[in-house]
């Protein structure tokens, strides 16, 4: 079993993203919706737009460090490279139809603005994708060589090549297509929403009330951190080394993930687990935000509570901007050992939970004692939940030796080392032992 003896900068080299990228990103995003919101561009144009910027410079960045050569690419002959290279473009449009087929399938779908959002992004996305698409297989086959993945895979069943399908790879590219649509549409929609809502309502303005600038600024920081990670579902490239490598094959892993997303958390979070305050404490609250309704009556608490939430805010945008063109949830596109992955696992779980701690106060419910009480354990609920989705990526991320040499180190260097140390259960390395003793790393 690998030891946590290792230095930081060790531990770092191990990191597939560079510190400064998300910054970069951020800086993109920000700086185009600024020099745009004002013009006649449409919302959904200007998301595009931004997606497309800001997925230029993620390439440009991965693709000075790749480390392919061309004078190391395998000898190949350009009549297979070119069939290998029609053969996946055969299977991205077939992943393409998959993925309209299952917004018109299901009823959750149809939603007439969203659709509209989507006829609207169409022509635009796919005057780039489609060549932008072939340009990039063709380069990644004659460079890299041949590699018969799930995209592959669907080609060969577009053309009823049924002999040469290595039907296992076929499913993991099923799941990786299917992963793409869940998340692709919820992130493209959620972006115009909220590029849509600051275009109407007005970004953050110091120059009105306190809380509502606190509560804008929370909301154009999440917009922020939507648009940060939409090009990670776009596509993904061997050529920089942010394809899927794995996909989770349990049921626990999907079931626990979709539970936190559009449509199924609408019934989790909604109603099963909903610790927010119950609509009719609105009017005891006067139309106040919970964390300013609890402390406006002690301004230095107002203060430092609406920092927090900012604080929260933004380490949630600084994981989810380093991870950018690798979002991935449920599955494996690399490690992340820098950033806010230098101070724990699981960043972006952890500022959300503290973040919505602050939001809500989920203790201090205003209609009384017991309600105070249910809405504490419902909270502890969601905490668990996302608890949940962090040990069934580290159980994916297990079979990488690279992630058990970063996940051991931070057992003992992590900033809530000391929970592992009082105890033992909490540590990867006891649940590591655990799974390798149950074979339930696959």
């Amino acid at each position: 079993m690998p030891t946590t003896e290792h230095t930081t900068r060790e531990i770092y080299a191990l990191s597939v993203g560079k510190w400064f990228d998300p910054f970069v990103s951020v800086a993109i995003i920000v700086g185009l919706y600024f020099a745009l919101y004002k013009t006649t561009i449409s919302s959904v144009h200007l998301v595009l737009l931004i997606a497309l910027c800001t997925s230029l410079y993620l390439f440009a960045s991965e693709i000075t460090r790749a480390p392919w050569t061309l004078r190391g690419r395998p000898q190949q002959s350009n009549i297979d490279v070119l069939a290998r290279t029609l053969t996946k473009f055969l299977g991205v449009l077939v992943g393409i139809l998959f993925f309209f087929f299952l917004i018109w399938l299901f009823p959750a779908y149809d939603d007439a603005t969203k659709l509209q959002y989507l006829k609207e992004a169409v022509v635009p996305f796919f005057a780039f994708f489609v060549p932008a698409s072939f340009v990039l297989i063709l380069a990644t086959e004659y460079i890299l060589g041949e590699k018969k993945d799930g995209t592959y895979q669907f080609g060969l069943l577009a053309r009823l090549q049924l002999r040469d399908i290595t039907w296992k790879i076929l499913f993991d590219g099923f799941r990786e297509w299917l992963l793409r649509f869940f998340f692709l549409q919820i992130n493209f929609y959620g972006a115009v929403w909220y590029v849509s809502y600051l275009r109407t309502y007005g970004n953050p303005d110091t120059a009105g009330s306190f809380i509502e600038f606190i509560t804008r600024l929370d909301l154009a920081i999440f917009g922020v951190i939507v648009l940060s990670i939409l090009p990670g579902y776009i596509f993904a490239s061997r050529l920089i080394g942010t394809e899927l490598k794995k996909v989770d094959r349990t049921w626990f892993g999907w079931v626990i993930n979709l539970s936190c997303y559009p449509p199924v958390n609408a019934a989790i979070f909604g109603s099963w687990v909903r610790y927010m305050p119950a609509s009719e404490v609105s009017a005891t609250y006067h139309g106040l935000p919970s964390w300013a309704y609890h402390t406006l009556s002690h301004p230095a608490i107002l203060y430092v509570v609406a920092f927090l939430v900012i604080f929260f805010a933004l380490i949630h945008l600084w994981g989810e901007a380093i991870v950018g063109i690798r979002a991935a949830n449920i599955s494996s596109r690399g490690i992340l050992t820098t950033g806010p992955f230098a101070f724990t696992r699981h960043p972006i779980y952890v500022s959300k939970c503290f973040q919505w701690a602050c939001l809500y106060f989920p203790f201090l419910n205003a209609i009384g004692v017991l309600n105070s009480i249910q809405s504490g354990f419902l909270f502890l609920l969601v905490c668990a939940i996302y608890t949940g989705r962090a040990l069934g990526e580290e159980r994916l991320l297990a079979t990488d030796e690279k992630y058990v040499r970063y996940a051991l180190y931070m057992d003992a260097r992590s900033m809530f080392a000391f929970v592992g140390r009082i105890f033992p259960i909490m540590t990867f390395r006891w649940r590591y032992e655990y799974w390798k003793t149950n074979n339930q790393l696959i």
